[in-house]
């Protein structure tokens, strides 16, 4: 009880900061919004934002999950601190920092929910969509994509975790063995929840069958 109120307290301080920042945001005052992020990250993280410049999303995740306790809860801090950067730098025409800022925060994001094994409030898998959605057109790096693919079958959007594994397997031919463990999973699963899922199990069987075949190819 006391850890989830504490999670919580800290994601109202966060909503509190959020507000500020779009805010400041919506009046074009970046250096502005972008200060209240790095206040932001100071208050919850005890983390000056910009050292994140300098640092991998897998280094980034290193520290902050260093200390076990409330991983997933700074990766999800973090990660929503990064969407706010990376969409005020591409308001501002820095379209390649806010690409990195977004990959980062995406890294981030979905890092939570494998630590905690659920999103973390209401927001966080709107989070997550919408900083994919200011991505794709983007190459993302296979072990983000990876991260989507688990990050996706762990929030039941099976139909996404479908499309994040063939883009790996395009990639990396031998995660051809990871997508038919995915099959076997979902063959256990009702059809009401395969469906509710975007990936109904005729789409499941299809999706083995072609991996199987590709498999004999490999």
């Amino acid at each position: 009880m006391i850890e989830r109120d504490y999670i919580m307290r800290m994601i109202q301080m966060l909503v509190q900061a959020l507000i500020d920042i779009v805010f400041y945001r919506g009046k074009k005052d970046f250096p502005r919004a972008l200060q209240e992020i790095r206040t932001a990250s100071k208050t919850l993280l005890s983390i000056d934002l910009d050292i994140f410049r300098n640092l991998s999303d897998g280094q980034i995740i290193e520290m902050l999950t260093m200390v076990r306790e409330f991983g997933g809860l700074k990766c999800y801090l973090a990660g929503r601190l990064l969407k706010e950067e990376a969409e005020i730098l591409d308001l501002q025409g820095k379209k390649e920092e806010s690409n990195e800022a977004g990959i980062k925060s995406l890294s981030l994001l979905t890092e939570s929910v494998m630590i905690d094994g659920v999103p973390l409030d209401a927001d966080h898998q709107a989070a997550v969509n919408s900083v994919t959605e200011r991505l794709k057109f983007i190459d993302l790096p296979v072990h983000i994509n990876r991260k989507l693919f688990h990050y996706y079958e762990l929030v039941h959007e099976y139909g996404k975790a479908e499309d994040a594994l063939f883009t790996i397997i395009e990639k990396e031919p031998e995660f051809i063995e990871e997508g038919l463990s995915f099959y076997q999973r979902l063959s256990n699963k009702a059809d009401a929840d395969l469906s509710a899922g975007n990936l109904p199990r005729e789409e499941v069987e299809r999706g083995m069958t072609e991996l199987r075949d590709r498999k004999k190819l490999v």
